[in-house]
C-alpha cells in the first residue's frame, strides 16, 4: 500500500493526488494512572479526558480505475485535565494528560454511484501511536521515563464535495481504538509551590492512555 501510495505509477488521469488539511474532533479518551495496582478496583480507575481537538494532514494517491484511494495521515491530539488536590501543607494543582501523534495508513474505496461532483467512501486502516504522558504537580514536570508505541486499526466513512477544479471539502466519520502506555519521573524530590516545600515521589510513574472515542474530521482537500 505504502509503495503504491507514492512510487505508483500515474494511470493516465489528471490529479491522481490530494493533501488534505483536516481539523478534528474526538469525543472520548481515558488516562489509567494504575494499571499495573495489584487491586482491580484502584487499577480500573481513569481520568476522563472528552471533546478533544485535533488537526492533521494527509496524503492520496486515487487509483480510479478500480475505485480506490491509498492515504498516509498524520495528527497531533493533546489532551489535558487541572486538578486540585489537598496536601499536609496546601492544595497542589495537579495538570495531566497525554500527547499523541497518530500516523495511519488507510485504503479508501469509493461507493460506485459516485461522481466528479460528489463521493461517497468507505475504507479501513491501519496505524501507529506513539506517544506520552504529560503530568505535571505543584509546577514541576515529570519527564519521560519510558513508553510503549501502540499500534491498532480503524474503520471510516466519509463524503467529499467538489468546489472546483482542484480544491474539495471531505468530512470523515472513524472508529478506532488507541492504547499506549508511558512511564514518568520527577527529576527532582522536593520543588517550592507557591512559598510552600513539597515532596515529589521518586517512584515511576505508570500510566496507560487509551483514546476509544469516534472522530469526527472535516478538511480541504487541493487535487494535483
Amino acid at each position: 500500500m505504502f509503495l503504491l501510495l507514492v512510487c505508483g505509477t500515474a494511470d493516465g488521469q489528471e490529479r491522481s493526488y490530494s493533501v488534505t488539511a483536516f481539523g478534528a474532533f474526538t469525543t472520548s479518551s481515558k488516562l489509567f494512572p494504575y494499571p499495573n495496582d495489584p487491586d482491580d478496583f484502584t487499577r480500573a480507575q481513569f481520568l476522563p479526558l472528552d471533546d478533544i481537538f485535533s488537526s492533521g494532514i494527509e496524503i492520496r494517491r486515487e487509483i480510479r480505475s478500480i475505485r480506490l484511494q491509498l492515504g498516509l495521515g498524520v495528527e497531533y491530539i493533546a489532551a489535558s485535565a487541572v486538578m486540585s488536590v489537598p496536601s499536609p501543607q496546601t492544595t497542589i494543582e495537579v495538570r495531566d494528560g497525554f500527547k499523541v501523534l497518530p500516523i495511519e495508513l488507510t485504503a479508501y474505496f469509493v461507493i460506485p454511484f459516485s461522481g466528479d461532483l460528489f463521493q461517497l467512501f468507505m475504507g479501513a486502516g491501519a496505524g501507529v501511536y506513539p506517544g506520552i504522558r504529560s503530568y505535571t504537580y505543584a509546577d514541576a514536570n515529570s519527564s519521560l521515563a519510558g513508553r510503549t508505541t501502540g499500534v491498532g486499526i480503524h474503520i471510516v466513512s466519509g463524503v467529499e464535495y467538489s468546489l472546483g477544479e482542484a480544491v474539495s471539502l471531505r468530512g470523515i466519520l472513524k472508529f478506532r481504538d488507541v492504547q499506549f502506555e508511558s512511564v514518568n519521573r520527577f527529576n527532582q524530590s522536593t520543588t517550592l509551590y507557591h512559598g510552600t516545600g513539597v515532596t515529589l515521589s521518586q517512584n515511576p510513574l505508570s500510566s496507560r492512555i487509551n483514546i476509544d472515542g469516534m472522530v469526527v474530521s472535516i478538511g480541504l482537500a487541493y487535487h494535483f
